[in-house]
């Protein structure tokens, strides 16, 4: 077979497993939402909006035990997409002997780590909620956070291998399982300690389930005769993890110290009711990045190939695409969260309107540098930026306790210090990083495009703060046409917007294609 059909093939592979990984990854997600939001109404009924809060809080301190990983699962995936688009088992072997051997390594760091912290406990909650059960509730948070290392590396070479539907199908499989038994429980127990359990073996089960699927799939993974990997891997491995430490580091301090800043500063009550708000935009920011997310892994196959023309392309067709997604999230957060919480939960649920604000903006944020992110870690530019995250971590602290001690305003000062620390850090670091070492081109195509988005989004805050006040809801038909009317809104501005762009007529074009063929 010539080089040139090799190519062809892979292309048209690279398109199949995009579209089949985004359509299932997409379906799927709405039916998990769907359940998550069924699971915490029942588990606040249940176990009351305190022990919610322990629940956010404790996520958040184990994030930090994933410091752990540093990287190493980041890097070795970058590592696989060369030889996996070659057909390399030898490299394929070695890379996933190494990846299996660090994350034992990892797990059984992050369990002793974990037990050490248990002592500091106190210092994270408040006197009055702290007891016996806070610290059965805990290890078995750890518990489930360790199990989580074991068997899972496997999912790296679906991942790489662009059959990242298997995960989320064996994902979505044990979800809906752990979720019946989750609400029975709840329904029947009232306990805490039941509902972590049954997570606990969930992952368990579902990582033995993926390293059967693996097994099944990719046979030679079993072999024993795996090949050393060559110093020059090694060292490419190596640099790479070292400039991920830095950026675990700030994105988990910067993700991560939200719960535990607002239990330390203004009560645990306060990170369940924000934990509901999390909740539902993480759950809007995931649904519309199944869009992209599957793009992934093809993004990483085309740039293994070498070809910079097309790579340079493709970016701006994602960034095209993004952008419109972080649009829809922000503004439809902005539109619906507390209209939605009320619904669902009750008025007393319900934070300022400010509060939504913040959360809207940092969403749309986050967002919308997911285009050069996925670039940045699909170029392999881990070393280039190892410093960022530090320094974003830093302003992201200092800005938090200043808005929290100094002008008190407690939720908010957490999320305005997170949104400082993006917008004097990430908003233009990343661009550069991507742009001088991955494009070798100068950014000013994009930050024209940036600067053009946010006033967008500005001017669209502004108007749909008036459609909030205009339409009153207080039933769920209200809710549903209010949905609606919104999101026609939306669909319609977004078309005027973005109608001359090329990269919407070459979006366009492509969908029509695919359809006509179909």
């Amino acid at each position: 077979m010539s080089l040139d059909n090799t190519r062809r093939i892979n292309l048209k592979s690279r398109i199949h497993y995009s579209v089949l990984n985004s359509t299932v990854s997409a379906s799927v997600y709405i039916f998990r939402m769907l359940l998550g939001f069924g699971i915490r109404y029942y588990f606040i009924q249940t176990l009351g909006v305190k022990n919610l809060g322990l629940n956010g809080l404790f996520t958040n301190i184990l994030s930090f035990l994933s410091l752990a990983e540093l990287g190493i699962g980041t890097s070795i995936v970058y590592e696989l997409y060369k030889p996996v688009a070659y057909s390399d088992k030898d490299a394929i072997k070695s890379l996933m002997f190494l990846y299996k051997k660090a994350y034992t390594f990892i797990g059984v760091t992050v369990a002793v780590v974990g037990v050490c912290i248990a002592p500091l406990l106190p210092f994270f909650i408040h006197k009055s909620s702290m007891s016996f059960n806070v610290y059965i509730y805990y290890f078995l948070f750890l518990s489930n956070s360790v199990v989580s290392y074991f068997f899972t590396y496997k999912r790296s070479m679906l991942n790489a291998d662009q059959q990242n539907f298997k995960t989320v199908i064996n994902d979505f499989i044990f979800y809906i399982m752990c979720a019946i038994i989750q609400i029975i429980t709840l329904l029947y127990y009232h306990s805490f300690v039941v509902y972590l359990v049954i997570q606990v073996l969930t992952t368990l089960f579902s990582n033995l389930s993926i390293s059967y699927i693996v097994n099944k799939k990719y046979p030679f993974l079993k072999e024993k005769n795996v090949k050393k990997l060559s110093s020059q891997v090694v060292k490419g491995i190596k640099k790479n993890v070292v400039g991920n430490i830095s950026s675990q580091i700030g994105a988990i301090i910067v993700l991560g110290s939200d719960n535990i800043l607002i239990s330390a500063f203004v009560g645990l009550s306060a990170v369940g009711l924000y934990s509901n708000y999390t909740l539902i935009a993480n759950a809007v920011k995931s649904l519309l990045q199944q869009a992209t997310n599957s793009i992934v892994p093809s993004v990483g196959n085309l740039i293994s190939t070498g070809n910079q023309d097309k790579t340079y392309v493709i970016f701006n067709q994602y960034l095209f695409l993004n952008s419109g997604i972080s649009y829809f999230a922000g503004i439809g957060i902005f539109s619906i969260i507390d209209n939605f919480i009320k619904i669902w939960l009750g008025k007393k649920y319900i934070l300022p309107t400010s509060t939504t604000v913040l959360i809207s903006l940092y969403i749309t944020m986050m967002m919308y540098q997911g285009a050069v992110r996925t670039f940045v870690s699909a170029f392999g530019l881990f070393w280039q930026q190892r410093w960022k995250s530090i320094f974003e971590s830093i302003v992201n602290i200092v800005m938090s306790l200043i808005f929290l001690l100094i002008f008190k305003l407690g939720i908010n000062g957490v999320l305005l210090g997170t949104i400082s620390s993006t917008l004097l850090i990430t908003i233009w670091f990343e661009p550069f990083i991507a742009f001088k070492y991955g494009f070798m081109k100068e950014p000013s195509e994009y930050i024209m495009s940036t600067i053009k988005f946010y006033l967008f989004f500005v001017i669209n805050m502004y108007v749909f703060s008036y459609v909030r006040e205009w339409f009153k809801v207080v039933t769920v038909v209200d809710f549903i046409v209010y949905c609606l009317i919104t999101f026609m809104l939306m669909v319609f501005i977004f078309l005027l917007f973005c109608i001359r762009n090329p990269n919407f007529k070459s979006f366009v074009n492509r969908l029509l294609s695919q359809i006509n063929k179909k």
